[in-house]
């Protein structure tokens, strides 16, 4: 018994690797803009199909296909800040949150008719026996979406907390207004800190398709499940996304195995409502003060 929950346990943190990852990045967006970005998992899912050609018609080297994804990935961020969301800087959050979702449409259609919606099965990283510690096993997967996630957590507490862009995206998020007075670069902090999130969807669906299957539609559970674990930690709180997307993935992996599949995503509402009902900021997040 207890070789099953630890067994169920790990797995759990693995799949909550991927909810941190996904909630890493909408946490990043919304930071610097606040703004959510509902097209999230669709832009991931659309940028591993390029890794996914990268592999299959051009036999790139694995880590170059996932690197020249993440590297586009970057780019395709930086482009939809400059082109879409800078022209409705003037425009109000839900106007801005609106145009995501409109995005959102437009590439999970555009990407299922360019690749079609038939599963794809895309290559695992490591693709080797997995270890056994005691009695349970680990595989190598589980491992490399730990690390990976720990990759992200490092680079983007060095940004926020050492660099003066990260100053700048903070200075942003807190008035924008005078963040322009005092020459922050708006535009390419935004540009930025979009760049960002949408690199860190792309790593979420690289690492979760060799389990899911390559579709148009595989993140939209996982980014339900970043969001939730986004409002969790405490919307806007980098270590609130982290733990609530390990703690989503533990908890979710033990109600599947302990109890029934249909009923992990109710358990996961319900765990968020109590959270909520207690913490109505999340576990990590802080009320927002304003002077009047």
């Amino acid at each position: 018994m207890l070789e099953y929950l630890a067994q169920t346990v790990v797995g759990g943190l693995s799949q909550g690797a991927l909810y941190a990852l996904a909630a890493l990045g909408i946490v990043v967006i919304f930071n610097a803009t606040e703004v959510v970005n509902f097209a999230q998992g669709a832009m991931g899912a659309a940028l591993t199909y390029l890794a996914y050609v990268g592999l299959q018609h051009f036999h790139l080297p694995y880590p170059l296909a996932v690197l020249a994804a993440m590297a586009i990935s970057f780019g395709v961020g930086v482009v939809v800040q400059l082109a879409l969301m800078r022209r409705l800087s003037g425009a109000s959050t839900w106007t801005q949150i609106v145009l995501t979702l409109g995005l959102f449409m437009f590439v999970q259609g555009a990407t299922g008719l360019m690749f079609g919606y038939d599963p794809r099965l895309f290559p695992e990283a490591l693709p080797i026996d997995s270890l056994i510690v005691g009695n349970v096993a680990i595989r190598p997967q589980d491992l490399l979406d730990l690390a990976i996630l720990g990759v992200p957590v490092v680079l983007l507490a060095l940004l926020f907390g050492r660099t003066k862009i990260g100053l700048a995206m903070r200075a942003i998020n807190q008035n924008p207004f005078a963040a322009r007075l005092m020459g922050v670069p708006f535009d390419a902090t935004l540009g930025l800190a979009w760049g960002i999130g949408v690199t860190l969807a792309a790593a979420a669906a690289i690492l979760s398709a060799p389990v899911t299957t390559l579709t148009p539609t595989m993140m939209d559970t996982i980014v339900l499940y970043g969001f939730v674990a986004a409002i969790l930690g405490g919307f806007g709180s980098f270590g609130g996304a982290i733990i609530g997307g390990l703690l989503l993935g533990v908890v979710d992996n033990l109600i599947k195995s302990f109890f029934a599949p249909q009923l992990s995503l109710t358990f996961v509402f319900v765990l968020l409502l109590v959270v909520l009902y207690v913490l109505p900021n999340g576990l990590f997040g802080r009320g927002r003060v304003q002077k009047v």
